[in-house]
């Protein structure tokens, strides 16, 4: 479960004693990993320090000598960073196991419910915690959808006119908007800005991706223009400052049938093999003397994603857990 170094565990075997609870026997075996850790800097140290007495030259000893000193600094620093990043891909294993059970109907949450059906809040929390923002990869798991988003600014469920971006908001304060803007904010007897997109996420200046998750037993083809909206409002009401054309949609749910989503709207494709829907352009349309904007949207299964998401993982343990020769 924890991707333990097996050198370790076989060197700590003889100080574990079968009475031992868990936390006992992680507790030495990360003490025996820290002293490994420090052992590894000093050898680190000792390698940088030998590259100072070698002398550039144009000859072959010079060029072997370097050579042979380099191969034998990186041999250390995977020993250095094996047990941070086992963690890191341990953690990573285990949301993965969760995300399986929600999907399976295995997790206690949905197993006491009254009915067997597996809530949209529980596949969202686990990916990104609502009403939250993020800044820090650390904060959220959206490397399940896609590896790039944890590195961006990204907000859940936050009202569009509470989003703000730096020290600016999203969207035009109302004191700052016209009489048309203000009437197209508020039509259908609506606040726009009392909306709550999913995710939304800001990778780079005038670029916006838009995420919305639907329970598994939702026929996502009925959500399809969703998005659409999203984009369209931000585009027409954004502030003057960062005013954002460029949108990428992902509509997530597990209720996915092809033939129905291209039914709905003919101009999506199907990727094929690769298991899911695109559209690669819509027009957003643009008021107020703001530019038309372009939409590119996907249409993918949770369970497409929890297979995507374990393969990248598993990629990280088996380098992890190869035996050395």
């Amino acid at each position: 479960m924890f991707l333990l170094n097996d050198k370790t565990v076989d060197a700590i075997r003889s100080k574990i004693k079968n009475t031992d609870n868990d936390e006992s026997i992680l507790k030495v075996i990360y003490k025996a990993d820290s002293e490994l850790e420090a052992e590894q800097d000093s050898k680190i140290r000792e390698q940088i320090n030998a590259l100072k007495l070698l002398t550039p030259d144009k000859t072959e000893h010079y060029q072997t000598e370097l050579t042979q000193k380099v191969e034998e600094f990186v041999s250390f620093i995977p020993l250095q960073n094996r047990t941070a990043l086992s963690k890191y891909v341990a953690r990573r294993k285990l949301i993965l196991e969760l995300f399986g059970q929600i999907l399976s109907s295995e997790l206690e949450a949905v197993k006491n419910g009254k009915k067997q059906r597996i809530d949209e809040k529980l596949l969202h929390n686990l990916i990104f915690q609502q009403s939250s923002e993020s800044s820090n990869p650390e904060d959220n798991d959206l490397w399940l959808i896609n590896e790039d988003f944890i590195y961006f600014k990204g907000f859940s469920e936050f009202k569009l006119d509470d989003v703000k971006i730096g020290d600016d908001y999203l969207f035009k304060r109302e004191s700052e908007m016209t009489e048309e803007e203000l009437e197209y904010k508020h039509k259908c007897n609506r606040d726009a800005g009392d909306r709550r997109p999913d995710i939304l996420i800001f990778p780079q200046e005038g670029k916006c991706i838009i995420i919305e998750f639907k329970a598994p037993d939702v026929n996502v083809s009925e959500h399809l223009s969703q998005i659409n909206r999203y984009a369209t409002l931000i585009n027409n009401l954004s502030s003057n400052k960062m005013q954002i054309t460029t949108f990428y949609g992902y509509l997530i749910g597990e209720n996915i049938n092809t033939d129905e989503v291209m039914d709905a709207d003919a101009d999506f494709k199907s990727a094929g093999t690769l298991n899911y829907l695109f559209r690669p352009h819509k027009n957003i349309n643009g008021k107020f003397g703001r530019d038309k904007g372009s939409l590119y949207t996907e249409v993918i299964k949770y369970s497409e994603l929890l297979e995507r998401a374990k393969h990248r993982n598993q990629i990280f343990i088996d380098k992890l857990t190869k035996k050395s020769e």
